[in-house]
């Protein structure tokens, strides 16, 4: 009889499977830390990372506030666009 779980791959999608010998488990290697942790062990210890805010220079930071400018504008345009289209239906 074919088990229901028989057909679960052993390791995560992108993680290498690390060969098993007798010896104690390199702990220090993450592949094999995560093929000795659960699927829901993952999943919690992937959600308890947190990598906080991120120091961006200058010239990004002027990127994005260029980006977010850019954006506004337009949205202004479409809805003044938009506008202006229905004035003129009716």
């Amino acid at each position: 009889m074919k088990s229901d779980f028989s057909e679960l791959s052993v390791s995560a999608p992108g993680v290498e499977p690390i060969p098993a010998d007798g010896a104690q488990p390199h702990l220090e290697d993450p592949r094999v830390v995560l093929s000795l942790l659960e699927a829901d062990q993952v999943v919690a210890a992937k959600e308890q990372m947190r990598f906080g805010r991120q120091k961006l220079s200058r010239g990004v930071r002027i990127l994005l506030w260029g980006l977010r400018i850019y954006v506004v504008s337009m949205m202004v345009i479409v809805l003044i666009s938009v506008l202006r289209a229905v004035h003129l239906i009716q």
